[in-house]
């Protein structure tokens, strides 16, 4: 039927092919699809370049994936009693001989499975432990972004003085609170402001303060911090050119705002308020692994409870203190198209939210006058060297978040902890400053959360309207993009193409704006960001030196000492 020698088909009679042949009909099948295609004239055109295709994905997409490190650093220095049995069978045990003898309480310190990130066992006659929930037990993690200002957020500042104690109450757009010392250096008498907070002055920069004195509310700043050292963030003096006004005395408490130009007052004065965060993802979509091979210089310290010096006569080994370093990763993309953060610019930022579940129960009990959450927050101010400040009383209404708390009851006795968080809830961050002329917005001070532990659970010697216990600092910030570090300017009448979030300065004229560069740009001076892009997605990197810090700080360790500086051969 066909020559294999030739491309053409050749159709032969059977008996002309060989005697004895039969003939059949035969037919071919005529294939009428086209197997040509027409050319799209601007396929021609497409860019093929790799490294220009690569640049423009990824300055189009708007999806993050966030991993990183997490260091927990704790120094767990709160010991007392309990008589709820699993609890007591559980503690690192004091001075065990003595008790055994004279009959007294187990006295002890939880173990460093209460505040671990990563749980290796439960506690018997307790909650049953689950090992896959291990990363669960003890905190939550969550992706937020700052969204909005808290503007009336109550706030109190008290400095003990050997003479008394002054107290300053005031709502945080008021500005940042200080006390007043006067003094002399280099033979000139200065009026020292000792702020609360950082007060973000320079030399030359002028305050407004919140009350007149003597007909004036602007002073110039002549210089930052005292004799001591390391404080010119938090310290700063104006000339005494003879103020006798009380609102300058000693120990004089008010508030100021910052003036960057004294000659343009409305628009250089910054304005002041608490960041909030909204949540971007839940609670599950955090993944949490030990790092196997990761090693930090934290000591753990542990011992042996013999059986003969355990209330339940069981031998085991307690671990006090512990170091640990994990892993951690959000199995979800944000996607940050359309969002605004708190002064509607473009999100430039995203933050790895660390909340205290404490689902073992020994915290977190909500004061019954009113509160319904058992975290406090507070601020650099609510900290003093060697005692609790006043602020962190329980029945202080003003010091809670939007943290829900919730509870079980086992074995007689009730246990609270954390709920958690949903997409879209909202809780409270950082005092900051902003000042739109300069395009610029300052952190003054992080917040803190604060746990103690359940009174009636856990007795420890405290107060149990001023309990000691543990602070940590919630969030962390992740630099998506950053903004450049000049102000672009541009006319009103002639400048196309100004961003949303410009500002129009009258006294100017003319448009202020920081541009936001793009991903993978970096200037001359280093700023910038270059987090890895694939497929589609942003992996920015995160470390976190995570560390829960007893109330009671600096006992003991506070000095102002400014100590000479090594010198040797090679100085």
């Amino acid at each position: 039927m066909s020559n294999q020698k030739s491309s053409e088909i050749r159709i032969v009679r059977g008996e002309n092919r060989f005697a004895g042949a039969s003939n059949t009909d035969s037919q071919i099948n005529i294939d009428l699809q086209s197997q040509r295609k027409n050319i799209i004239e601007g396929d021609r055109s497409v860019l093929v370049n790799i490294e220009e295709r690569f640049d423009i994905e990824r300055q189009r997409s708007t999806k993050f994936r966030i991993a990183g490190k997490l260091t927990n650093i704790f120094d767990n220095t709160i010991s007392g009693v309990t008589s709820y049995v699993p609890f007591r069978n559980s503690l690192y045990y004091i001075d065990t001989l003595n008790t055994v003898t004279e009959g007294s309480l187990w006295k002890g310190y939880p173990q460093y499975d209460e505040f671990t990130f990563y749980r290796t066992r439960g506690i018997d006659g307790h909650v049953s432990f689950v090992n896959k929930s291990a990363s669960t037990y003890n905190w939550m993690m969550y992706v937020s972004y700052a969204n909005g200002k808290k503007e009336d957020q109550y706030m109190k500042h008290t400095v003990n003085f050997e003479s008394g104690t002054s107290v300053n109450n005031f709502v945080v757009t008021d500005g940042v609170p200080y006390y007043i010392l006067n003094r002399q250096n280099a033979g000139k008498n200065l009026i020292t402001f000792n702020c609360g907070f950082k007060h973000n002055l320079k030399i030359g920069d002028w305050i407004y303060t919140k009350n007149e004195i003597e007909g004036k509310r602007y002073f110039e700043v002549y210089s930052l911090g005292d004799e001591s050292y390391g404080n010119e963030d938090t310290i700063f003096s104006i000339f005494n050119y003879g103020f006798e006004d009380p609102l300058f005395g000693n120990y004089a408490t008010g508030n100021f705002k910052r003036v960057g130009n004294i000659n343009n007052k409305t628009e250089t004065t910054s304005e002041y308020y608490v960041r909030t965060h909204k949540i971007l993802s839940e609670v599950r979509n955090s993944d949490l692994t030990k790092m196997g091979f990761e090693r930090n210089p934290f000591p753990i310290k542990k011992q042996l409870e013999y059986s003969a010096l355990t209330p339940n006569n069981v031998q085991r080994t307690s671990i006090k203190d512990g170091s640990l370093t994990v892993g951690f990763s959000f199995d979800e993309d944000i996607d940050i198209n359309g969002l605004k953060d708190n002064l509607e610019r473009p999100v430039t930022e995203l933050f790895v939210t660390i909340v205290n579940k404490g689902y073992m129960g020994w915290f977190n009990n909500p004061y019954v006058n009113g509160n319904d959450t058992g975290l406090q927050v507070g601020w650099d101010l609510n900290f003093k060297d060697n005692e609790i400040d006043d602020w962190w009383r329980v029945d202080n209404l003003n010091n809670r978040d939007n943290i829900p708390n919730s509870y079980y009851d086992l074995n007689g006795e009730r246990f609270h902890y954390n709920s958690n968080l949903n997409k879209d809830d909202v809780i409270m961050g950082s005092v900051c400053e902003f000042n739109g002329y300069e395009q610029q917005e300052t952190v003054l001070s992080d917040i803190n959360h604060k746990i103690s532990y359940n009174p009636q659970i856990f007795d420890n010697p405290s107060d149990n309207l001023l309990p000691e216990g543990y602070t940590y600092k919630p969030h962390y910030s992740v630099p998506l993009r950053e903004y450049s570090d000049y102000i672009e300017t541009g006319d009103r009448e002639t400048v196309d193409l100004v961003p949303d979030y410009a500002f129009f300065s009258k006294n100017d004229n003319q448009w202020r704006w920081k541009d936001i560069y793009q991903y993978g740009f970096i200037d001359s001076n280093g700023n910038g960001l270059n987090n890895p892009f694939l497929n589609g997605c942003h992996y920015p990197f995160k470390e976190i030196l995570f560390l829960l810090t007893p109330m009671k700080k600096n006992v003991n360790l506070y000095n102002n000492i400014i100590f000479s500086p090594i010198t040797d051969d090679c100085e």
